[in-house]
């Protein structure tokens, strides 16, 4: 790269780069603020400012800080809906890096002009996350998506991590949750959503295992076109979440929202993997009742014994076996105290399992705005729970899916989707080895 042309991209990230460096910093002091005004907002409702002004500054610092916003965006009860309306942007139109910017980094990693790496490159990006972005683009004269990383993410994320002690976000404030095992359970979870060859290799899994199911698309990973930092897939046209939600009939949003549950349920008791990052910008609708499922970059493979110890504790409480509550829940790893209530903890799973005891079952924005009292305000157990580090991003499902399901009113035969994964042999899925790409 000519040293002219290194200076004018330095010009374009520094600042950003720089700001992205202090997140943890002002993470400290935005982690009190945001309590604060969501216990305030909670009681007016009001708070449309506190939305605009974290969007504002969480998108500009991308990375972790951009990754927190997105998931209090649509995670009930994090903050005033007002506020959450404001940071929607975060899901999908955060604001972009220069197309300037984006070209070098695809040139650097392809080590050729950009218009010899794909036919057309679009310069408006499709999208903006919190380690890249996205543009539409010509290979192989077919329609591609090009996903390209934000320079210097990998190390921002670095940093945030190594201070995500200090982000209250993160904490798990109150637990007996090991926080050397937290932390590292969340650096080796976003180290690798920044490799985009090992998001390649994810991808291509997901796509084959799902293959049998029509109503599932995985968009195909174009080998040739990606490098660490460049991932590209088919191009598929889609209705995007708010508008799929605002403008689908109820019937059509149940559907969904069964599709959305039992690829979740299927990757795990079936395929013992779950993709870690269930938001509403990686879900695109297509007709005739299918959804393609996007963004395989935070995925969990898990060994079968963890799997089979989640199974019987779902039978444990599917079949109302309160008897057998102690033995199963210990072999999860989740207790961490001699004088644990059990009692309480069976009003717990109640409570999380209603929806999978219930034919018709309509999950709602109170339902998973309770599970904050449940398993948090009101918990004795709080004190005494351990966190596993393969629960860590599990702990995903319980807000992340269910305030999806949430957003989309869904009612549907939970039981029978639940119960039948929950019940199938446990068939471990090695994690997929690495892309290799020959330049």
């Amino acid at each position: 790269m000519a040293d002219r042309k290194r200076d004018k991209l330095k010009r374009l990230t520094t600042g950003w780069a720089g700001r992205t460096m202090g997140a943890t910093r002002m993470a400290a002091q935005l982690g009190g603020s945001v309590v604060k005004k969501a216990v305030r907002a909670a009681r007016d409702d009001e708070d449309l400012e506190l939305g605009i002004a974290l969007a504002e500054r969480m998108d500009g610092m991308k990375g972790l800080m951009m990754k927190i916003g997105q998931m209090a965006s649509y995670l009930e009860g994090t903050l005033p809906p007002a506020a959450q309306v404001a940071l929607q942007k975060l899901q999908q139109g955060g604001d972009p890096l220069e197309y300037e910017a984006i070209a070098e980094v695809v040139e650097e990693a392809f080590g050729k002009p950009i218009a010899e790496v794909f036919e057309r490159f679009d310069e408006e990006a499709l999208a903006a996350a919190s380690i890249g972005q996205v543009h539409r683009a010509t290979a192989h004269n077919r329609e591609v998506a090009v996903k390209v990383q934000y320079p210097q993410i990998a190390k921002t994320m670095e940093i945030d991590l190594g201070n995500a002690r200090r982000l209250g976000l993160l904490a798990a404030i109150g637990t007996k949750v090991d926080s050397n095992l937290f932390v590292q359970e969340l650096r080796e979870r976003f180290r690798e959503e920044c490799d985009y060859l090992q998001e390649a290799a994810n991808t291509t899994l997901f796509r084959r295992t799902f293959a049998d199911d029509e109503r599932v698309v995985i968009p195909e990973v174009i080998e040739d076109r990606c490098r660490g930092n460049v991932l590209t897939t088919g191009f598929v046209e889609g209705r995007p979440f708010y508008d799929f939600k605002e403008n689908a009939s109820q019937e059509e949003r149940n559907l969904a929202g069964e599709l959305i549950f039992e690829f979740a349920f299927r990757s795990i008791f079936g395929h013992c993997a779950f993709n870690g990052d269930p938001h509403p910008g990686n879900y695109l609708f297509l007709p005739e009742g299918r959804i393609c499922f996007l963004d395989f970059g935070c995925v969990r493979y898990f060994g079968p014994a963890f799997v089979d110890a989640w199974k019987a504790l779902a039978k444990c409480t599917l079949e109302d076996r309160r008897e057998d509550l102690p033995e199963v829940m210990m072999a999860t790893g989740m207790v961490g105290s001699s004088n644990y209530d059990f009692d309480y903890h069976w009003k717990v799973m109640q409570y999380l399992y209603k929806p999978f005891k219930t034919p018709g079952f309509i999950y709602t924005h109170e339902y998973v705005a309770e599970s904050y009292e449940v398993m948090v305000l009101k918990n004795p157990n709080q004190r005494k729970t351990a966190m596993p580090a393969e629960w860590v991003f599990v702990n995903r499902l319980q807000w992340g899916m269910n305030s999806i399901l949430a957003l989309l009113g869904a009612s549907g035969d939970w039981p029978r989707i639940f119960t039948h994964w929950v019940h199938q042999p446990t068939v471990p899925t090695p994690k997929p080895q690495r892309l290799e790409i020959s330049s």
